[in-house]
């Protein structure tokens, strides 16, 4: 049994223990037992030893959750506030005036004087606030290791709001985390915690970094290559860390593989060169692998690559022919021995997806390629390889992979890994000897680094097809796997005629057209009631043919905030909430974007969609626009976007049965506020949607002649404010579903008591955002459905 096949039956039984009972692993092992009673065929034996290792990794994973369950989760479902002690785990992560950082608790009590330990010491993620600018200078001292105590406020973190929105909850779960907890900094004991070899390895990367500031005078240099060769990722700005991800460019700043094969390499020749026999300069680089990967701050994707790379070392020192599979297999054993929850982290999947990718085919591709130069066929086949391998992992987690991502990868990272990386290190090295020596390295990796980004960035500014792609189906998952599992198989058993790669590419190239979900909801009309707090944003697909987008939501803005209080990559609805819905749609662009009134809760998240998406047109009320309507206008007509206006009646159809009526506000009325809301109305297969934007109630009275007597589905005016929803207006419209959009807890009491008893009265079943996260309705001929992003209990 070699330990590559062993690997891939421990990842199926990590997989089969978290998603069977253990009543089901029961019943497999009670009959393998009966096989073996029965006896087994010699050359059965490896198969047997397969299932049981298969059958331990999955009793493995029921025991590993056995021992991690939470003893504070019962106190954090109430929001208690406990008295915790305990000690940092992780670098202390200081944002604007709050600080995270992971928090082992090992006692806990409901004050000082009745602290009990533990069952087992249990990791939270702990977030600080700051209110005063000297706290955020002491916090910035603080040390993993380091002890705290003091009064926590316990919760549970939330799941995601909106479809396919980023799981906070589970992303926590896989790292050992059930609770949060907030504190006050003031409210806190902290006591200097114990020198020792990790935190002296912390202090030189900390000292690095000050060295690469000091010699890269340019401060976005100096935090770009802060993150590409110490690994501390805090220097990049969040628009160069956007770019390279949008473009698929985000593994070469994180300390990978890629960086230890390199730094390793140049090592061990540096050390050959020197004289030093063979197998004690691999045990000397083996030794300083080590030392990097905790230099580098020891994050996932470094130790993952330090297992790898000091598997290859040792392979090498005991002469064996290094078999790239089974330091793969020995490596994902390792790791998932060590803790099986990193199964389902992304890094996880991605390092040792796209190395393996790299082992398999990379010599099958350059078969396909017997033409050419070799390093132009080695550099083509492992881009391929990496590309083709990463897909669907992107799709999935984050609903985009550039059309240009293997072309932007083939050209700029050789660049990036043998001139920009080893110029910084050298910089780095010569700066321990003088700083003038480093002047010019450091000079000329600057240089390539803005001849570089200079395209980079405007190419991400283009907006390219096919980069944003649908959630992927659960079946398209698993075809795409079984294609890429079989090709080097049948490649091996003789499918490799110039016909048989013609079928691959028209397989590859189907399985492309069926990601892009060509058919799904080709039929209907699908309106999504995104939650985006305080504020409106809903998006409407009219089957495959058009996009709407009826505003934006908006984040509440502080004008006079202190400095230090700013955050890095402040929170913002429009980019942080409508533009992932948008992409995990796999909308590219969008035919009508309505901007019903000049409001900061409906058009506050609009910069970050006109910046990311193709705008076929953007509908307006009409009334003089204020400030921030002004500035978003003149972006619009800059970019040369039709900007129109409508009168009542006017109507338009998108499709056969689907049809959209302007009943509000008339172009030269004088409307404000608002009451000067765009009101739309759509019909699609017998169904009647009305979108009353913020109309208040003198914009009621002047619309209820116009519309018809019953609307199936009513927006709700104004968040469920008083001033809106007026029992004439209700009655007027008679709606069967009413949606009220509203933040969870807003300060304005929204909705209001007295409009939820009014449209209980008029009969309306109701749907409110802050209850049920994001409400999705589905029209078809004859049919409407609902779904909620968080299910009724």
């Amino acid at each position: 049994m070699t330990a590559f096949r062993a690997s891939l039956a421990v990842l199926g039984g990590v997989l089969a223990g978290a998603y069977m009972p253990m009543a089901a692993l029961f019943l497999a092992a009670a009959l393998l037992a009966g096989i073996c009673a029965w006896g087994l065929q010699k050359k059965r034996r490896p198969l047997f030893l397969l299932a049981v290792v298969f059958l331990l990794a999955g009793f493995y994973f029921h025991a590993y959750e056995a021992m991690h369950q939470s003893s504070l989760r019962p106190p954090a479902e109430g929001g208690a506030i406990l008295h915790l002690s305990g000690e940092i785990e992780t670098q202390v992560k200081r944002d604007g005036d709050s600080a995270r950082f992971f928090f082992l608790v090992r006692q806990a009590g409901p004050n000082p004087q009745h602290m009990q330990e533990l069952p087992r010491t249990e990791r939270i993620a702990l977030r600080i606030k700051l209110a005063r600018e000297e706290e955020a200078a002491l916090i910035g001292m603080w040390q993993p290791g380091d002890r705290l105590q003091g009064p926590i406020r316990l919760q549970l973190p939330q799941g995601p709001r909106n479809p396919h929105a980023f799981d906070y909850a589970r992303y926590l779960k896989w790292q050992g985390v059930s609770v949060t907890g907030d504190a006050e900094y003031a409210a806190l004991s902290h006591t200097g915690g114990k020198g020792g070899l990790m935190r002296w390895f912390q202090r030189r990367q900390s000292e690095a970094a000050e060295r690469l500031e000091r010699i890269f005078r340019d401060p976005e240099a100096a935090g770009y290559m802060s993150s590409l060769l110490l690994g501390v990722t805090d220097g990049v700005s969040p628009r160069t860390q956007e770019m390279y991800a949008d473009l698929g460019l985000s593994h070469v700043l994180a300390i990978s593989g890629l960086h230890v094969t390199l730094v390793c390499g140049m090592f061990l020749w540096g050390v050959e060169r020197l004289g030093v026999p063979r197998k004690i300069a691999l045990i000397a680089t083996m030794a300083f692998l080590a030392g990097y990967v905790l230099i580098v701050g020891a994050s996932a994707s470094a130790v993952r690559a330090g297992i790898m790379g000091g598997l290859g070392l040792l392979y090498q020192t005991r002469a064996r022919g290094k078999n790239g599979t089974e330091l793969w297999g020995w490596a994902l054993i390792a790791m998932l021995a060590s803790g099986p929850y990193q199964l389902w982290q992304i890094g996880f999947q991605l390092s040792f997806a796209v190395t393996l990718g790299l082992l398999l085919y990379v010599p099958l591709f350059l078969e396909m390629m017997p033409y050419g130069p070799l390093w132009v066929r080695s550099s083509l086949a492992v881009t391929f390889a990496a590309q083709a391998i990463s897909f669907p992992f992107l799709l999935y987690h984050f609903h985009q992979s550039s059309s240009v991502s293997w072309l932007v990868n083939l050209l700029a990272v050789p660049i990036l890994s043998l001139v920009v990386l080893p110029a910084g290190y050298l910089a780095l090295l010569l700066s321990l000897l003088h700083p003038a020596l480093a002047a010019l390295p450091a000079l000329a990796a600057t240089r390539i680094l803005e001849w570089l980004h200079g395209p980079l960035f405007r190419l991400h500014q283009t907006p390219l097809p096919f980069s944003h792609w649908p959630h992927p189906d659960t079946w398209w998952l698993i075809l795409y796997g079984v294609f890429f599992g079989l090709l080097p198989v049948l490649w091996k058993i003789g499918y490799h005629r110039r016909r048989d790669l013609w079928r691959y590419a028209a397989i590859l190239f189907l399985l492309l057209v069926l990601a892009r979900q060509p058919f799904s909801g080709a039929s209907e009309v699908r309106i999504t009631f995104l939650d985006v707090g305080q504020g409106d944003s809903i998006v409407v697909e009219i089957g495959k043919k058009k996009v709407y987008l009826i505003d934006a939501g908006g984040t509440p803005a502080y004008p006079n905030r202190e400095s230090w209080r700013e955050k890095r990559d402040p929170f913002e609805v429009g980019k942080d909430v409508v533009v992932p819905f948008l992409r995990a749609r796999g909308i590219e662009r969008i035919d009508y974007v309505v901007m019903t009134h000049g409001d900061h809760d409906h058009i506050g998240g609009m910069s970050a969609i006109l910046s990311r998406f193709s705008i076929g047109a953007v509908l307006v009320n009409g009334t003089p626009p204020r400030e921030k309507e002004e500035e978003l206008l003149a972006q619009i007509r800059g970019r040369g976007i039709p900007v129109l206006s409508g009168r009542p009646g006017g109507s338009w159809t998108d499709a056969p049965g689907v049809e959209w009526t302007w009943h509000h506000p008339e172009r030269d009325a004088a409307y404000t506020g608002n009451d000067a809301s765009v009101v739309l109305l759509l019909k699609a297969y017998g169904k009647t949607v009305l979108f009353t934007g913020d109309l208040e109630e003198k914009g009621e009275q002047m619309l209820s002649a116009r519309l018809p007597t019953s609307v199936d589905v009513l927006k709700v005016a104004h968040h469920g404010s008083n001033t809106s929803s007026t029992a004439d207006f209700l009655a007027a419209v008679q709606p069967h579903h009413a949606v009220i959009s509203v933040g969870q807890n807003n300060r304005y009491g929204h909705p209001s008591p007295a409009v939820l008893t009014r449209l209980q009265e008029a009969g309306a079943k109701l749907f409110r955002t802050d209850l049920q996260g994001a409400v999705t309705l589905v029209l078809r001929k004859g049919s409407i459905h609902w779904e909620t992003q968080i299910p009724d209990t």
